[in-house]
């Protein structure tokens, strides 16, 4: 199955106008691509709409704040505004997101995800294992990483995994990209599937998206502003790419619009039944 990748403006939030409703509109946004595997959420800069400066920093925060497993979230995540409403958010529950295990039954070969510690200028993980364990390799104090135990307790060691490690779906992680028109030229062996009211109905592509994504390694979705399409978005950086493929997912809509949060979950619901679940 290839990489499903999503892309929001950073104006996702601009419909909003508390830092409650923001939040748990994010919530939702990082509940839907856990549910439909996303392994990576781009935000692009929104050049047309008006929001407030601290949205784009509240929106890759809780983001990143959800995708992270509940016993490293005070380490990596001191109290700061962004996370105000942190405690109404409903939780992922990814595979990921293990709970807190008692030592002992770790073995040799089972991964989570930890953040390094420094003691005595040696490097330790924390695992939500109740004790750090001695890490094998290189990295700084506080890097979040996912880790490999190599050897069984009483002598638990760690190594950071590879994907070949990992076998289950190990969340999302997020990048900023500046624009629109750059996420979109920088793409290789990628599908790019731009949602617009305005596109072909997807039904109508379904077979010709659905050859090309069986030959490709990722899939990026490209979802518009509250107020303004891809395409408005696109034409105001001077764009001269053109996507490959522009499709309305909500054909003979009965409401005005479709909100963004409900353009994600169900576009992501719609690719999966049709295309994702092939491969």
């Amino acid at each position: 199955m290839p990489n499903l990748w999503v892309a929001i403006p950073d104006s996702s939030l601009s419909d909003e106008q508390t830092k409650r409703d923001k939040s748990v509109k994010i919530a939702q946004f990082a509940r839907a691509c856990s549910i439909f595997r996303v392994k990576r959420v781009y935000v692009y800069h929104d050049p047309l709409s008006q929001f407030e400066k601290e949205d784009p920093d509240l929106l890759r925060t809780v983001l990143r704040y959800l995708d992270t497993p509940q016993y490293l979230r005070k380490a990596l995540y001191p109290r700061m505004a962004q996370l105000e409403f942190a405690g109404i958010l409903h939780p992922i529950k990814a595979p990921h997101h293990k709970a807190a295990q008692d030592i002992k039954t770790v073995r040799a070969g089972d991964v989570r995800t930890g953040v390094l510690a420094k003691v005595k200028g040696a490097l330790y993980v924390e695992a939500g294992l109740g004790s750090l364990v001695p890490f094998d390799g290189q990295g700084h104090e506080g890097k979040k990483v996912n880790v490999k135990f190599t050897q069984p307790w009483p002598k638990l060691r760690a190594m950071e995994a590879t994907d070949l490690d990992i076998f289950e779906y190990w969340g999302y992680e997020v990048k900023e990209v500046p624009s629109a028109i750059k996420l979109l030229s920088g793409m290789e062996n990628t599908v790019t599937i731009v949602t617009s009211r305005k596109g072909t109905f997807f039904k109508n592509a379904e077979v010709k998206i659905a050859e090309r994504v069986q030959a490709s390694e990722n899939v990026l979705v490209v979802f518009g502003a509250p107020k303004h399409g891809v395409h408005e978005i696109l034409a105001k950086e001077g764009a001269s790419v053109r996507p490959e493929f522009i499709v309305n997912m909500f054909p003979n809509q009965a409401t005005e619009t479709v909100r963004l949060e409900e353009a994600v979950l169900g576009t992501l619901a719609i690719l999966n039944s049709s295309l994702l679940s092939r491969n």
